[in-house]
């Protein structure tokens, strides 16, 4: 494994902490006592801010992956820094953390590289965050556990989120878990997004969660067509809306979704000019589904 393609770390001491010590410690906490495996666990939706602001939801995301259940985990994440057309595919060996190296699957990427929406392009990797926020997370719960790295450029090219969602079914094989990176509504003059006019801390705590279990909900239902509306008539400042949206294709009603955690920035800061909210999201199979 050559270091040239091994993707450095980010964000560590500044999203979350650079000594391993200190950055295990913190994610176990996160994760919390409750550490039961769901066995029938197929996938989950998780926020990627800073361990501070949104690392109590991805505890909550994360906290009943069973450990050796899954070969490897697909990681669908949007792409924040760098604009592009479908998805681009890690073509390198691993991703370093203050925990070790997460070493990339070899097969599930060579699997993408064969549809024409999936490059492989090193280059979105080198600023991002949304993807590498996850990787402590699941070397906690499953140390061994492989992953296949995708960054979303399309968020909203309904016909190539659909055929990414084609792709990603591909992959799809029972060893699989597949973790889709979003955080949900941001609030506020400096994200260019103020549906209503921040007056007091407790009113604009409800307004945002109605403005976001209005997205969730149809998340829940695996309904990809009334998440899709959703998200054009009100213009929701959904980062991961991309992923997502791929997600439901894939999923394509044959997952139910639960909201394991749901709040926002302004429960952790007080701050209700700006705010970003975060949801973890576990999805099993529907009824009738052998998943």
């Amino acid at each position: 494994m050559g270091a040239a393609e091994i993707q450095p770390s980010n964000l560590a001491g500044t999203w979350y902490p650079a000594d391993a010590d200190e950055l295990r410690a913190e994610v176990e906490r996160l994760l919390g006592d409750d550490r039961t495996a769901t066995g029938d666990l197929r996938a989950v939706i998780a926020p990627h801010a800073g361990y501070r602001y949104s690392g109590r939801a991805a505890g909550a995301a994360f906290a009943r992956i069973g450990r050796n259940r899954w070969r490897r985990a697909v990681i669908v994440a949007p792409s924040h820094y760098h604009s592009f057309a479908g998805a681009a595919v890690f073509p390198g060996s691993g991703f370093a953390t203050p925990l070790g190296v997460v070493r990339v699957d070899r097969g599930g990427v060579r699997n993408l590289a064969e549809s024409p929406l999936c490059a492989l392009d090193a280059r979105p990797y080198a600023r991002e965050h949304s993807l590498e926020i996850e990787l402590p997370f699941l070397q906690i719960v499953d140390a061994g556990i492989e992953v296949v790295p995708v960054l979303v450029g399309a968020a909203d090219d309904p016909e190539e989120l659909e055929e990414l969602g084609r792709v990603l079914r591909a992959l799809g094989d029972g060893e699989t878990l597949f973790v889709v990176s979003s955080d949900f509504t941001h609030y506020g003059v400096s994200f260019d997004y103020l549906p209503f006019v921040p007056n007091a801390a407790a009113e604009v705590s409800e307004a945002l969660r109605e403005l976001d279990l209005g997205a969730i909900e149809p998340i829940l239902r695996g309904d990809t067509e009334s998440f899709v509306e959703y998200v054009r008539s009100t213009g929701i400042t959904i980062c991961g809306r991309g992923p997502i949206a791929a997600f439901l294709h894939f999923a394509a009603r044959r997952l139910k979704g639960e909201l394991a955690s749901y709040y926002t920035s302004l429960d952790v800061t007080g701050d209700f000019d700006h705010s970003v909210s975060y949801a973890a999201i576990r999805f099993r199979p529907a009824a009738g589904e052998a998943g």
